[in-house]
């Protein structure tokens, strides 16, 4: 009977249960939450839309792109109350899509950057546009297009 059962009788079957575990586990924290029984659902919703718009990037890029995507509870608080209130109508908007589809989707609805109000205008306009140009690029890398496109041409 030994025989039959191979490596797995000297106990290697716990490793065995302990990686189909982890895959289970791996699998339920890729998928969107589920916010019908939360504690907090409208929380959990606002999360939720931010996750479904980055549910195609890896964990360390997802986090910016979640932090970036998620909307407000409430937008009084907010610096740029504007802009605040089109990213919840455009992530309303967007519903049903989810990943690149979904945040192409909301930036084509969120507001150009406000420039009338800033001390430098130009470089307001020029981060703005350097912003828009490296919107796909994930996270540490949009950083640094960012950086390189408001750089002088001479670096």
């Amino acid at each position: 009977m030994n025989k039959a059962w191979g490596k797995w009788s000297s106990g290697n079957w716990l490793v065995g249960l302990a990686m189909l575990v982890g895959l289970v586990w791996s699998v339920q924290v890729q998928a969107a939450p589920d916010c019908d029984k939360a504690m907090a659902p409208q929380r959990c919703a606002s999360y939720r839309q931010g996750w479904l718009s980055c549910s195609d990037l890896t964990a360390g890029s997802r986090r910016a792109c979640i932090e970036q995507f998620t909307p407000a509870l409430s937008c009084q608080r907010s610096r740029d109350a504007r802009r605040c209130e089109a990213l919840l109508a455009a992530q309303a908007a967007c519903e049903g899509s989810e990943g690149l589809a979904r945040r192409l989707c909301v930036r084509e609805r969120l507001p150009a950057a406000d420039c009338g109000h800033a001390s430098n205008k130009a470089r307001c306009e020029q981060r703005a546009a350097a912003e828009q140009s490296c919107a796909e690029t994930a996270t540490q890398q949009g950083r640094e297009c960012v950086r390189k496109a408001l750089a002088p041409s001479g670096n």
